[in-house]
């Protein structure tokens, strides 16, 4: 029961005010009733301080007797004057017994008509105000203290509490926000610092965001440049009638429509980046002869690659009964990537080298070539944008790029799922 009541004390600071204001005005009776009663008590009846209290005895009974003498007091108006007058005294005699704490002595007052012998005195009422104004005071400012102390401590608890909130930035990720304890204000810490969290998490995702459009923006550009070049060389080689047969104007002519379609592809796709954020997935997949259409691919790799005036060693006929789920436009570009990759970093001194390994789940194609010594120039500076485009696409499509970057060769693997 007990356990109970002090775990719901400890969960609202109303309650805690209230036990806290109860203790005080608790301590404030005890201390005053310690300090204004007992203690007086014990300093006047107690054996240590009886020498002190003889020697204001005999101090008052002196002053006492000098007055009575000059005033030529008598006996009554000397018994009045003791106790209505001589209050400013520390002590008060009696010639009678009289209730509470006495002490007994043996004294006269020489009076006009008589003798007053008292035989008891007790302190007198300005000896018990000091102790009562005093108690009173030291008791209230030592319960003033303890509800002094706990607002103290709550207060602080909102400065920490306020200082944590406004140090928040997205930069202080090891700054975490709350307060001891189990009652509103730490409650209240624990929903700020969930609050940041959720702020910091949108941040990341919202930068998380921009940085993936960005990179599929320039995957993209990338990407369109290939498609575009072919396309514009083709229009010269008509316009300058380089070709010299029909056949030929025909190929060049099937070359740049193809081209052409897979240039409004990329930029149906980058339009859909720049509105929504977000590169189109691999779509239009087809289950197509996996033998058949890796040769298109290659070959019209090789075509680009032998009219940029580099020497191909390809594998031979590609044959099989197998098939591919893929999406013949994205795998273009993956070709288009790897030609310009080809193009921009083999050494033509040396052959590309193509060939081909299967198992009964996967084609992988491997493509290898010397690499050349670059130049500082910014045309020729690798930025990752073309592996990491073929690299996505793959993985849209189930299958994976490796890449061995050697000394002085460099190595790209494609592996394919077959489609069972």
């Amino acid at each position: 029961m007990f356990e109970k009541i002090r775990e719901q004390i400890s969960k609202h600071l109303v309650l805690q005010f209230v036990l806290v204001s109860v203790i005080s005005w608790i301590s404030l009776f005890l201390l005053w009733y310690l300090i204004a009663i007992a203690v007086p008590k014990g300093v006047f009846c107690s054996d240590i301080f009886s020498p002190f209290w003889e020697k204001q005895c005999c101090t008052s009974i002196t002053d006492f007797q000098e007055y009575v003498t000059a005033n030529d007091m008598t006996l009554e108006e000397a018994s009045i004057y003791n106790l209505l007058c001589n209050c400013e005294k520390n002590v008060v005699f009696y010639p009678f017994r009289v209730d509470g704490c006495t002490r007994d002595i043996n004294a006269q007052v020489i009076c006009s008509d008589g003798i007053f012998c008292p035989i008891v005195y007790t302190p007198s009422k300005i000896y018990w105000k000091r102790w009562y104004f005093w108690g009173l005071a030291i008791a209230m400012l030592f319960s003033e203290s303890i509800v002094l102390v706990f607002v103290c401590k709550q207060i602080h608890r909102m400065k920490i509490l306020y200082h944590q909130i406004i140090g928040t930035h997205p930069e202080k990720r090891d700054l975490v926000i709350g307060v001891d304890g189990n009652d509103e204000l730490s409650l209240l810490g624990k929903k700020v610092e969930s609050m940041r969290i959720m702020l910091l998490k949108s941040i990341d995702e919202e930068v998380s965001m921009r940085q993936s459009q960005t990179e599929l923006i320039a995957s993209l550009s990338h990407d369109i440049r290939t498609p575009l070049t072919k396309i514009s060389t083709c229009l010269d080689i008509l316009n300058y009638k380089i070709v010299k047969t029909e056949e030929e104007k025909a190929a060049c002519i099937t070359m740049a429509s193809n081209n052409a379609r897979q240039l409004k592809h990329l930029t149906d796709d980058l339009l859909n980046t720049v509105t929504s954020g977000k590169e189109s997935t691999v779509h239009h997949r087809e289950i197509l002869d996996g033998a058949s259409m890796l040769s298109q691919l290659l070959y019209e790799g090789s075509y680009d690659l032998e009219m940029g005036g580099f020497e191909l060693q390809l594998p031979e006929k590609i044959s099989g009964s197998w098939q591919m789920d893929v999406d013949v436009v994205e795998m273009k570009r993956v070709m288009d990537n790897i030609s310009s990759n080809l193009q921009k970093y083999a050494n033509k001194d040396f052959p590309i080298k193509m060939w081909i390994k299967e198992s009964d789940e996967v084609v992988t194609v491997y493509i290898q070539n010397h690499k050349k010594i670059l130049c500082a120039d910014p045309e020729n500076v690798s930025h990752g944008i073309g592996l990491q485009s073929i690299k996505r696409i793959l993985e849209e499509m189930g299958g994976e790029l490796k890449a061995e970057n050697k000394e002085d060769y460099f190595t790209m693997i494609v592996t394919l799922p077959k489609y069972k």
